[in-house]
């Protein structure tokens, strides 16, 4: 699990920023695969719930921003992840 976890979740922001800079919708697609086992770990936790399988949407409904040409809109979508990425990453290295 670990293996697929923190790589994953990197890899994820990384293509998200590169899709938002290039306008590719598929990188963002990809995105949103990739962050599927961070959000399927959340979804198990009380804290979370349901609310952990929204975030790869956040990815989708930006990719059908791009496409739509409204980057704007797809920046507002992708930070709710970026700050998860942050948050979680600053719980983990503060244990």
């Amino acid at each position: 699990m670990q293996l697929l976890f923190w790589p994953c979740m990197i890899a994820s922001l990384i293509l998200s920023i590169i899709a938002l800079s290039t306008r590719k919708a598929k990188l963002l697609v990809i995105s949103s695969i990739l962050i599927l086992p961070m959000s399927i770990y959340l979804a198990a936790t009380p804290f979370f719930l349901v609310w952990g399988l929204i975030f790869p949407l956040f990815y989708l409904g930006a990719a059908k921003f791009i496409t739509k040409k409204m980057i704007w809109a797809a920046i507002l979508l992708v930070i709710p992840n970026l700050l998860l990425v942050g948050w979680l990453g600053y719980v983990v290295l503060n244990q």
